[in-house]
């Protein structure tokens, strides 16, 4: 059951309202590049962790912040906003987070994956 406290793995709305600005062309390839770079994403955020990099952490929790968002993946946007914010405020407490947004695209992942191959074709 979902914990009324925290955003949706996945909600449909953001991903319907790009449906309606840009059609499902447009939908089917950021859906495609969201599942393919955000793994890329993902190791940088943790490369960045192990070397101590922060700014490196910060930036690419900003990345995966933005783009989670914009497909209605609020759960793994709501985590990497966080730990851009603690990239600056306190990173060692954003390291350790670190691990969680793998756990959270894969969550999200096939949630998006279907409502991808649910689109009109492009």
């Amino acid at each position: 059951m979902q914990d009324p406290q925290q955003p949706p793995v996945f909600d449909p709305g953001p991903f319907k309202e790009l449906m309606e600005v840009g059609g499902p062309e447009l939908v089917h390839e950021l859906c495609e590049l969201f599942l393919t770079d955000t793994p890329n994403i993902i190791d940088e955020l943790e490369a960045a962790v192990e070397s101590e990099d922060w700014e490196t952490m910060g930036r690419a929790a900003h990345t995966l912040k933005s783009s989670a968002f914009y497909l209605g993946a609020l759960a793994l946007s709501n985590l990497a906003k966080s730990i851009e914010v603690l990239a600056g405020d306190d990173p060692v407490a954003g390291a350790a987070l670190a691990a969680e947004p793998r756990r959270a695209f894969v969550e999200v992942s096939g949630a998006l994956t279907k409502a991808c191959e649910e689109l009109p074709p492009a």
